[in-house]
């Protein structure tokens, strides 16, 4: 049986639904256009020490928003696919961009169109707050909540297993 540290060690790619992962999964309508969402701060902090080591992450959400797109850019993230819930060919995809196979990514997903990519990955995550599906789908269920720092653990993870976490702490010893 493979550990999640064994699992974890291997991952060159993080791929992560938005909505009920990075965020909680609610959206917020006003008076003007479109909707709004809140992302942690913890799991923004994650995505940058994951790229520091060349671990890129992409956002792949069946949900199309002006909100995603620009958390996107903020930070610094390439691979942001919004708008299909035909989430498989993009995985595909991104293996063939980054020469890499299912076993080398990890994916953080909370409903049923992320099981096609789940059941693939090398290392599958998700929120306690699942559906029970994905939970069943998973190689760890997070105990966070979506929207509430869901990734930041799994960066840990990662990063722990590839021996990268004692330089991010070095990096904030004063």
């Amino acid at each position: 049986m493979t550990t999640l540290e064994e699992r974890a060690r291997s991952i060159r790619l993080v791929c992560t639904d938005i909505d009920g992962v990075l965020t909680s999964g609610e959206l917020h309508y006003g008076d003007g256009p479109g909707h709004g969402k809140s992302f942690h701060v913890r799991d923004g902090a994650a995505i940058k020490w994951l790229q520091r080591f060349g671990i890129p992450v992409a956002f792949i959400s069946g949900l199309d928003s002006p909100a995603t797109w620009a958390r996107a850019k903020h930070l610094g993230i390439e691979d942001c696919h919004a708008g299909s819930l035909a989430k498989k060919p993009i995985l595909d995809a991104l293996c063939a961009k980054y020469g890499l196979v299912p076993e080398q990514i990890a994916h953080l997903g909370d409903d049923l169109a992320d099981l096609p990519l789940l059941r693939r990955a090398g290392l599958a995550c998700c929120p306690r707050d699942a559906v029970e599906e994905v939970r069943k789908a998973c190689h760890w269920i997070v105990p966070v909540d979506g929207g509430r720092g869901v990734l930041r653990p799994v960066a840990e993870l990662i990063l722990k297993a590839q021996g990268h976490w004692d330089e991010v702490v070095a990096g904030y010893q004063a």
